[in-house]
């Protein structure tokens, strides 16, 4: 049986009877209705999210790029692969500890759901403030280390400080992004994020124009916006969601374990993200290696590259959030069904990708780079151009992966995770010196293809053995 001071649903293949909450259109109840409509549903408002979250990104990278030059790109990019790091960390984090909610969620346990908000609170902000002080601490070695070549290290160290600074409200807004779609709320995040990416525009064009601020401006544009979204969001989580309020009463009540369970599934899937940035950030320091051309088109490149990650990133959350829910109420068939939905989804958008890539590459490149330097054009273009068809074997993998830790299975994700952060290490130790940027741009294709085929064969099995039990 399971105690009242739990936070996590033992899966059992009884009938639930879902949560009704007092705001029913803000929520999506995963465990009924159709597979695919509920996933599409859940998942396009996350893809928009995550959309407006790369043009955060690509606004900085842009404007920077027109505005001061390509000297200030470089400097953007010597440390694009650290703030990557800690983005999809607290992206990840957050999402892990979601899932519990889900979970309580889909088996309509109420006092489930506030204690689980209650230390998704907790832990995330103790995290942020651990993560924050051990960073600013060690920026200079994170310098050294990434190889940040000595004409655009003050730019990326004044960049680096700035978004260091900001990292608990990083964390705070991606919270409260994953606590709203833990109950299926994916168009509130969404709304938020489209004011913080206007807001985002007009601060930076203001910071790094007329006031002069360089790179620095750049940076706080972004976590200015960050930060103002992140307040909003408490407020209307505050305002809005008596369902999720908890008490200090909450934290006390619930079991030691079960708070370790949830710590390990947020930082599950924090480290998730974080080993595969780990990998990136030595693969960045390689590329730092090679010189600012290189340094530029890496830059350019990689932000294009990430927009056509979304999709695949967002339909991973949506089987997740929709495998955790349902894993709470027993209905295992319906998992497969939304796996399914979501491979179908994920390799239309890769045919899509592919296309775009190859017929119009240069002048996505050239929305970036200033078009003076041919020589930085031509590598962008080339790297777009190796890495775009293997979408397919990264969608399936971010897909199955995602799937197995809705299911509570973290071990898989993380060992693939791993897998990717030697492979990356390798590719820096024994490739790049070979065959120089080639190295880098066949590194990736290579470390998703195996990876995807390994966890696909891991969660076929996961999903069988769930049948059994």
């Amino acid at each position: 049986t399971r105690r009242s001071s739990d936070l996590s649903i033992s899966p059992m293949k009884e009938m639930y009877t879902p949560m009704t909450t007092a705001h029913k259109s803000r929520v999506l109840d995963m465990t009924r209705g159709d597979p695919f409509r509920l996933v599409l549903q859940f998942s396009l408002p996350l893809f928009c999210s995550n959309l407006l979250q790369q043009v955060y990104n690509l606004t900085d990278t842009a404007l920077a790029g027109h505005l001061l030059g390509s000297a200030a790109l470089a400097e953007i990019g010597a440390t694009a692969a650290l703030y990557g790091l800690i983005m999809n960390f607290a992206f990840g984090m957050n999402n892990g500890l979601a899932l519990t909610v889900s979970r309580c969620f889909g088996a309509g346990e109420r006092e489930g759901i506030r204690r689980a908000v209650g230390w998704m609170v907790t832990l995330s902000a103790a995290v942020s403030i651990v993560l924050t002080t051990v960073s600013l601490l060690g920026r200079g070695a994170l310098l050294q280390v990434l190889q940040v070549p000595a004409e655009v290290w003050d730019g990326a160290a004044a960049y680096l400080t700035v978004i260091l600074l900001g990292i608990p409200l990083t964390m705070l807004y991606n919270m409260e992004a994953a606590l709203l779609r833990a109950v299926g709320n994916s168009v509130t995040p969404l709304l938020f994020l489209l004011f913080s990416s206007v807001l985002n525009v007009g601060l930076d064009a203001a910071f790094m124009g007329p006031l002069g601020m360089g790179v620095r401006g750049a940076a706080v544009a972004t976590v200015l916006a960050q930060g103002i979204s992140a307040v909003l969001g408490a407020v209307y989580l505050v305002r809005s969601y008596p369902e999720l309020h908890f008490t200090l009463a909450h934290l006390k009540k619930s079991a030691r374990r079960a708070v370790m369970n949830m710590f390990w599934a947020g930082m599950s899937m924090g480290l998730m993200s974080a080993i595969y940035n780990l990998g990136s950030v030595a693969l960045q320091s390689s590329i730092n290696a090679l010189g600012s051309v290189y340094i530029t088109a890496q830059t350019a490149a990689r932000r294009m590259a990430e927009m056509y990650f979304i999709p695949g990133g967002a339909l991973g959350i949506g089987v997740a959030t929709f495998s955790s829910q349902n894993l709470g109420a027993g209905k295992f068939d319906r998992i497969k069904k939304s796996i399914k939905y979501g491979l179908l989804i994920g390799y239309g958008w890769s045919t899509l990708a592919v296309l775009i890539v190859y017929l119009f590459g240069e002048q996505l490149v050239l929305m970036i780079a200033p078009a003076d330097n041919h020589e930085i054009i031509d590598t962008a273009v080339n790297y777009l151009r190796i890495n775009v068809p293997f979408y397919y074997a990264l969608n399936t993998l971010l897909s199955l992966r995602c799937t197995l830790q809705g299911l509570g299975k973290s071990v898989v994700p993380i060992g693939a995770s791993i897998v990717e952060m030697i492979w990356k290490i390798v590719t820096v130790v024994a490739v790049i010196p070979v065959c120089g940027y080639f190295g880098v741009c066949i590194s990736e294709p290579i470390i998703w293809t195996a990876s995807g085929l390994l966890v696909a064969v891991i969660a076929i099995k996961t999903l069988r053995a769930f049948e059994k039990a």
